[in-house]
């Protein structure tokens, strides 16, 4: 199934070619999303509809917990990304989700995640341990060792695994993604939260008015 890249729709190709699409659209593509074309693939809707999810959900968020996104992406290895499109991606630097003001997501790894395949990174504590400057920024994306400075050096946890590996965090905790260094990743998101879902079109498209 083709994706798009960088959250842009302009920039469609097929995952298993992306040296080849990087070439043919003059561009790095560090990230390939499928937006709704998600919706057309059982096993991800039998994900985002498992009562285990919601119940966990409700416990941690209270009985209005709603489901409010859900997506499939491609991380991909490239060796001249711009800072603006690692932003983009929100790889590279510690940040926090902002999607309502309380969430829990879901994230599980669709194929086998080493130290190379650009692991996902939490710190702990950081959901409820914030420090003032945190509480105040209005940046979502920090230094990683800005982070740490607070936090401790031992505070990220990194997850590796299997295909199949699922794990939840509060978004509103420092998190981040790593730069695949070798190997691509795939990964799936279902996050639940306590609001009426925005008229967003999917995650990273621009907000419907």
């Amino acid at each position: 199934t083709p994706c798009f890249g960088n959250f842009d729709r302009r920039l469609e190709f097929m995952p298993g070619e992306h040296p080849e699409a990087e070439k043919r659209l003059g561009r790095s593509l560090l990230s390939g999303h499928f937006f709704e074309r998600i919706l057309d693939c059982p096993a991800a809707l039998a994900i985002q509809r498992d009562p285990l999810l919601l119940d966990i959900a409700a416990h941690y968020l209270g009985g209005q917990a709603k489901l409010i996104t859900t997506r499939v992406w491609w991380s991909f290895p490239t060796g001249a990304a711009s800072d603006a499109d690692k932003n983009l991606a929100s790889l590279g630097k510690y940040h926090f989700d902002l999607d309502d003001w309380r969430m829990l997501k879901f994230f599980f790894y669709l194929k086998p995640v080493d130290a190379d395949t650009g692991p996902h990174v939490y710190v702990r504590g950081s959901h409820k341990r914030r420090s003032l400057k945190h509480q105040l920024t209005l940046l979502v994306g920090h230094p990683a060792q800005q982070v740490l400075d607070v936090y401790g050096e031992q505070s990220p946890v990194t997850l590796t695994g299997e295909a199949g590996l699922g794990f939840v965090e509060d978004p509103f905790g420092f998190h981040m993604g790593t730069v695949p260094a070798r190997t691509p990743r795939l990964m799936m998101e279902v996050g639940f939260g306590v609001s009426p879902p925005s008229r967003r079109r999917f995650h990273g498209e621009p907000v419907i008015r």
